[in-house]
This record gives C-alpha cells, sequence and structure tokens, in this order.
C-alpha cells in the first residue's frame, strides 16, 4: 500500500498541496496541514488561507465562532479543513484587485 499522498486546494487562484501520510494505528490517510496561524499563506488576490478550528478571527459570524462555522470561509470542497477567508477585513493590502464574494 503506499504510505504517502499528495492533495492539492485550489481556492481564490491559488493552489495548496498537503502532503498526506499513512497512520498505522488509525488505519486512515492524515494530511501535514500548514500552520496558518504561525506562518500566514496568502492567495494571489491578498485572502488568508485559515483552518477551520481557527477561532482567533475578530470577523468570525458563525455558530460557533471558529472559522469552520464562519460563511467567510470558501473551502474547495465544504468537507476539506482548510479554506480562504474572503472577509474584507483580512484581506492583504498588498492585493492586486478588490474582487469581493459578498456585498460590501
Amino acid at each position: 500500500m503506499q504510505r504517502e499522498r499528495m492533495k492539492t486546494f485550489r481556492v481564490d487562484d491559488d493552489l495548496l498541496t498537503v502532503p498526506y501520510h499513512y497512520d498505522e494505528a488509525a488505519e486512515i490517510f492524515v494530511g501535514q496541514f500548514p500552520e496558518f496561524e504561525a506562518e500566514p499563506r496568502y492567495t494571489p488576490n491578498g485572502r488568508p488561507w485559515k483552518n477551520v478550528v481557527s477561532d482567533s478571527c475578530p470577523y468570525a459570524r458563525g455558530d460557533f465562532d471558529d472559522c469552520g462555522s464562519c460563511p467567510y470561509l470558501i473551502r474547495e470542497d465544504p468537507k476539506d479543513i482548510i479554506g480562504v477567508c474572503f472577509h474584507k477585513g483580512l484581506r492583504s493590502r498588498a492585493s492586486p484587485k478588490e474582487t469581493y464574494l459578498f456585498e460590501k
């Protein structure tokens, strides 16, 4: 059995490839996701990548005040545990263009 896989996430004109390693004890592949809080990553449009369990956002709008329940977190697949935040307050000032998913 193959012990390593790669998955590429595509959101907001950006590609992020994550390695997955097979966990023998759990008998599943586990993703080695980046620590976006420690090392932020932005899309070419200036939007930050976030993990669904992030709960340090002052703009979080959702049932649990985390990114996973916030409507501003856009994921390639709703089951993904990472995505891109489309809230204009978190957008990098170095962004090349102004496009919004939601109304201003």
